[in-house]
């Protein structure tokens, strides 16, 4: 009898001993020595982004492809790498930075993976989940033309899919704090000084008339969505060409926002004119053409506002002049 329990003391031992001892999966392991000597990026290759994609893992990894080089002028790319590697350094300072890792990988570096996956246009963003090996465990990718290149609405796509929270940690700026500080001061300084000269400009009926109509134009034009969503500014395809107009009703850029400002902008200027201005002409003759002149104006631009819808939806059914 006291053999048999000095029997299962020593097998409890052994299996306690070889727990505590257990060394990390070998490729969970290499992930977090290159995590951590380059502030939480996993640099890639060919080669090591198949080695840490495919089989059995119990870790998850986000991969941004990218063609940084000069050649390939792919400026989309160049803005969104320092937010990507915001988040990646920020996750290396939580609790469980092992379970989930930031590859990076370039063009030059990995031209296999992407002939392979066939992309043409970078960045890409996929992100791995944890899998057993025993089925397919599809990447999830990261639409980052609809979710712009600001940090914050990757980490909420990461929040939502990945098993591990990612929280992003944004170093201060204090000297761009200061000098917000010191513009605010002595932008104060000077409004106190000017208000006894132009205090009437606060009361005028026509200031608040202008101040009304630049808030609903930039209500309607999409600039909340833009501000919103971190929508990018333009878009560069795959040939380096610029395109200012996203072809979807459901995603726009910023340039889009300005555009369509704009033509508000004159169609409103265009109906004050014929309701205010042109009234005010004593000459017959002189009111007639203000009324063609503006008239024909509301007109142009309004066509152009109509073309420029079709122009995002081939499917618009409306037409005018263009």
């Amino acid at each position: 009898m006291w053999q048999r329990k000095m029997q299962s003391l020593l097998i409890f031992t052994l299996l306690f001993l070889g727990l505590i001892s257990a060394k990390p999966d070998a490729k969970s392991e290499r992930l977090i020595n290159n995590a951590i000597a380059n502030n939480g990026i996993v640099k890639l290759t060919s080669d090591t982004y198949f080695k840490y994609t495919q089989g059995s893992r119990d870790y998850g990894i986000v991969i941004l492809l990218t063609a940084l080089s000069s050649q390939m002028r792919c400026y989309p790319c160049r803005e969104f790498d320092p937010e990507y590697h915001l988040v990646a350094a920020s996750h290396l300072k939580s609790k469980k930075p092992e379970r989930l890792f930031f590859g990076h990988l370039d063009f030059d570096d990995g031209q296999a993976v992407y002939q392979q996956l066939g992309l043409q246009t970078a960045p890409t963003i996929l992100y791995f989940p944890p899998t057993d090996g025993s089925g397919k465990a599809d990447a999830i990718k990261y639409d980052i033309n609809r979710n712009g290149f600001a940090a914050e609405p990757f980490v909420e796509f990461l929040n939502q899919h990945a098993t591990e929270p990612v929280k992003l940690v944004r170093p201060v700026d204090y000297f761009k704090l200061a000098t917000n500080v010191f513009l605010g001061l002595g932008t104060l300084a000077v409004i106190k000084l000017l208000y006894q000269y132009f205090n009437f400009i606060i009361f005028h009926k026509n200031t608040w008339t202008v101040l009304t109509l630049f808030v609903v134009l930039i209500m309607t034009s999409g600039h909340m969505f833009n501000r919103i969503r971190g929508t990018p500014y333009a878009h560069h395809g795959p040939n380096g060409q610029l395109n200012y107009v996203a072809v979807d009703f459901q995603s726009q850029f910023g340039i889009e926002t300005q555009i369509i400002a704009s033509i508000y902008g004159i169609l409103a200027f265009a109906v004050i004119a014929l309701s205010r201005s042109v009234p005010k002409f004593d000459d017959a003759f002189r009111q007639r053409m203000g009324v063609y002149v503006w008239l024909a104006c509301f007109v142009v631009i309004y066509s152009c506002l109509i073309a420029f819808f079709r122009l995002k939806n081939g499917a618009y059914p409306f037409k005018l002049f263009f």
